[in-house]
């Protein structure tokens, strides 16, 4: 079973809570196609605001890929 991540991908983006980037997100991206692992990262380094972020967009990537299974995170900390 193969589905497209643009779901989850936005919904990573939603969760950043800025509109600008939202709307950035959206005209780049075609809404229900698939993102790639390089596209997703080079997006989310356009804003990141310190190193510590790389961790939580690499941690977002793993969820994505998990197809939005939230255990991925349990492993934080």
């Amino acid at each position: 079973m193969s589905m497209n991540n643009y779901d989850l991908v936005k919904y990573v983006i939603e969760s950043y809570d800025d509109k600008d980037i939202l709307s950035d997100f959206k005209s780049r991206f075609v809404e229900g196609e698939n993102i790639s692992k390089d596209d997703y990262l080079n997006f989310c380094y356009e804003y990141i605001s310190d190193c510590g972020d790389g961790y939580y967009i690499d941690l977002n990537w793993k969820y994505i890929i998990s197809g939005g299974d939230e255990s991925v995170f349990d492993e934080v900390g």
